[in-house]
């Protein structure tokens, strides 16, 4: 069984052997989290040379050896080389750094989920490294559920959130608040587009801290972040 953890990879350096479109998916969401990638490989895709060219990822040659895990968080062994890629999670075992295995999971110390994001929200389904197909199945169903009104509504949260920490109520009074605005009907008046509806809820519950015009404020620009 796995753990679930969500890591900060800012500051972070991740090792990837291989450079075929598995590597490729693996460094896209290194990127998109802000670690960076030292990469090995013999052939590159196209994304993946652009991003070498343009500097964002380094190019340590086509030959893995053990000195390149020196310096580094995390190891993807992205490669179909079975043997290769056994030969990279027993070296970063030695090292006891975390190491993905592509090919067999079950042979690495952590694996991928498949991942669904709306701005910042973050759904990661997982079957254990048993079916990583059946994972994106799920993942897509779940789409359906989680579409981009999600992303509006949690930067609007997030700008209420900000709002009302601001006006230093005690603890007790702004969990009340938030309790409160997410019993709300909100996301069906983001997606039927009644603002109006919206924000005169919104007031009735931050009242007297928040007036109309702050609100209309805070939903403008939580609606220019999530477009």
């Amino acid at each position: 069984s796995h753990y679930p953890l969500f890591v900060n990879l800012e500051r972070r350096v991740c090792l990837v052997v291989g450079g075929g479109a598995v590597a490729e998916r693996k460094i896209r969401g290194i990127i998109q989290s802000g670690g960076s990638v030292r990469l090995v490989a013999e052939e590159l895709t196209p994304w993946l040379q652009a991003q070498h060219d343009e500097g964002t990822i380094l190019l340590l040659g086509p030959d893995y050896s053990r000195d390149q895990l020196q310096e580094v968080d995390l190891v993807f062994a992205a490669t179909s080389d079975f043997a290769l890629s056994r030969m990279i999670a027993e070296d970063a075992d030695r090292c006891r750094l975390w190491c993905n295995m592509a090919t067999e999971p079950d042979l690495g110390s952590f694996i991928v989920p498949s991942l669904l994001r709306r701005g910042p929200l973050t759904i990661a389904v997982s079957t254990g490294g048993t079916s990583p197909a059946m994972a994106v199945r799920i993942r897509e169903q779940l789409e359906h559920e989680f579409g981009p009104e999600w992303m509006v509504l949690l930067e609007l949260m997030a700008h209420l959130r900000a709002s009302i920490q601001a006006k230093g109520l005690a603890t007790a009074q702004n969990q009340d608040i938030y309790r409160k605005l997410a019993d709300l009907p909100l996301l069906e008046w983001i997606r039927e587009e009644d603002t109006m509806a919206l924000i005169e809820a919104l007031a009735e519950v931050c009242h007297p801290w928040l007036g109309l015009m702050e609100l209309t404020q805070i939903w403008n620009e939580a609606w220019k972040h999530s477009s």
